[in-house]
């Protein structure tokens, strides 16, 4: 892993910064940290308040407010007009912000929630969580992961059911590693993968999926799960007299492990899982350091008969998961370069031509120019 670099501290006597742009770096660390936990604690205030605010809601609507008249269906309206007139300048009491609050309040009941979890997020994760999301134990599920990810993440995870997805690769971990590492690592897993971003031509090979992947691999990455490090591509192993050809390699941070991902564009095959066990082990003897921990492998393909992959899998001593993956109907458009399916290539080599010749006229014009006004 490439090593971490980190600027001197101003805090001990005598250690003053490099330069001037390092003790300015580490100044705006500094400050960005302390803004990062302001925020945070300001966050985890309003949604208590919030929290507060729908339980006493509930109560009043439910007849245990004061006995004048001011509970029942209508407080909810009466309390947001009363809000905005004491703090005009204020957002988040309308009537429809006091609705979530109620039902935030009656979909976490107990206030310890706050602090597992539901607590530490944005107050729109938790109105995404609330208008998607009936069932309880789903809820939590998502409010224990969405810490760190943007609301357009919370969505997708929700809209591709991850809750259902994570974990649920066929794998031989539990006879492979110890039985808390294989946990672990099994949660990292997610079957099938939804690639929704790329699109696959008719035609197309497994490097044009691979171009695909990493033409996007911010997403890639988000669609394989949390703390993945792209390690790179086409990683040449040599071993004994023969080199061979991993896909992709990628490092896991959470669990310190490195990933083999082998890319098939059909279903699974038995003889997939002997490639990879090779690919597995070179890594741990050639690439891998003493303090990683052992590498694992993913073969990602279009589907699997189940009894197959499982028995594939049986006695084979290093760890190995067998993945789907999804594509969707739109996203990058990658097609093969075989000859077959090269129809009208001519053409498009012959208006690739002419917008080369028109970049080095423009070129050469610019040049000219440039000389005469000096």
């Amino acid at each position: 892993m490439p090593e971490l670099r980190t600027t001197p501290s101003t805090d001990a006597p005598g250690s003053a910064p490099q330069s001037y742009e390092e003790f300015l770096e580490d100044i705006k660390g500094r400050i960005r940290s302390a803004q990062a936990r302001a925020a945070r604690a300001i966050n985890a205030e309003l949604i208590e308040v919030y929290w507060q605010i729908g339980r006493e809601i509930l109560q009043r609507q439910a007849g245990e407010g004061d006995r004048r008249g001011r509970g029942g269906p209508k407080i909810v309206e009466r309390l947001s007009a009363d809000l905005r007139a004491a703090f005009p300048g204020a957002r988040g009491f309308s009537v429809s912000s006091l609705r979530y609050m109620r039902a935030f309040a009656a979909a976490w009941p107990e206030q310890e929630m706050l602090q597992h979890g539901v607590g530490a997020l944005p107050w729109g994760h938790i109105t995404r969580l609330l208008d998607r999301l009936a069932d309880r134990s789903t809820r939590d599920w998502y409010a224990e992961r969405a810490g760190p990810w943007s609301r357009a993440q919370l969505e997708a995870a929700i809209a591709n059911s991850l809750h259902e997805r994570e974990g649920a690769a066929i794998t031989n971990f539990e006879q492979a590693l110890k039985a808390d590492d294989a946990e672990a690592v099994q949660r990292i897993t997610r079957d099938p993968v939804v690639l929704d971003f790329v699109q696959l031509a008719d035609g197309a090979k497994e490097r044009d999926l691979e171009a695909a992947l990493l033409e996007d691999i911010e997403r890639f990455m988000l669609a394989l799960g949390e703390g993945f490090y792209f390690a790179g591509r086409q990683k040449s192993l040599q071993i004994g007299g023969e080199e061979f050809i991993l896909d992709l390699l990628f490092f896991h941070h959470p669990t310190r492990r490195f990933v083999v991902i082998d890319l098939k564009l059909g279903p699974f095959q038995p003889e997939f899982v002997g490639k990879m066990n090779l690919y597995v082990n070179a890594v741990d003897a050639l690439i891998a350091h003493s303090e990683d921990r052992a590498s694992v492998g993913f073969i990602l393909c279009t589907g699997r008969d189940e009894a197959v992959a499982h028995l594939t899998l049986q006695g084979i001593a290093t760890p190995i998961a067998v993945t789907r993956y999804t594509v969707g109907e739109h996203g990058v458009l990658m097609t093969g370069e075989d000859p077959q399916v090269t129809e009208g290539l001519e053409d498009e080599m012959e208006g690739l031509r002419r917008v080369e010749q028109q970049v080095a006229e423009f070129a050469a014009r610019r040049a000219h120019e440039l000389a005469e006004n000096n």
